[in-house]
């Protein structure tokens, strides 16, 4: 049975107003051709209000709700059953980052603001981009948690 780990930390993202522009002028933008195809064709109309859903379902599964930090690993919940976790054990180094990398990034982006960006650097996997609130605080308890883990590596 493995050892139990507990919750030191969460924080939920920082949106800005692109994302939100993003989804909701996607979703926007199909229901109206969606709505705007029924008198015209049923079937075309479906499909398009189909996507529409479909795009909901998406964003709702992959846009984070909150980065959690436990005593062994970082948890990003995404929507859902949904989760991506990055062990303590695989990441080398956490910073604070420029705004540019929440929208360029050769890695995992979970970023969701360009104005409060943290990488996590990983010795083994991709590295990952994402948006805390509160980012100080999130870099200061990921930087005590790595140091509490580090003895027992």
């Amino acid at each position: 049975m493995g050892k139990l780990s507990y919750l030191v930390y969460e924080d939920t993202p920082q949106y800005d107003i692109w994302l939100k522009m993003i989804v909701g002028g996607t979703l926007a933008l199909t229901l109206v051709l969606g709505i705007a195809l029924l008198s015209v064709d049923v079937l075309g109309a479906g499909v398009v209000l189909g996507v529409t859903v479909f795009d909901a379902l998406l964003f709702n599964a992959v846009i984070p709700r909150r980065y959690q930090i436990f005593q062994d690993k970082v948890r990003i919940v995404l929507g859902g059953p949904f989760a991506f976790n990055i062990p303590l054990s695989t990441i080398s180094e956490a910073r604070s980052a420029s705004g540019s990398k929440a929208f360029v990034y050769w890695g995992i982006r979970f970023a969701t603001s360009s104005r409060s960006v943290v990488e996590i650097i990983r010795g083994k996997g991709w590295n990952v981009v994402i948006s805390p609130r509160n980012r100080d605080a999130f870099l200061n308890q990921l930087a005590q948690a790595l140091k509490a883990m580090s003895p027992s590596k």
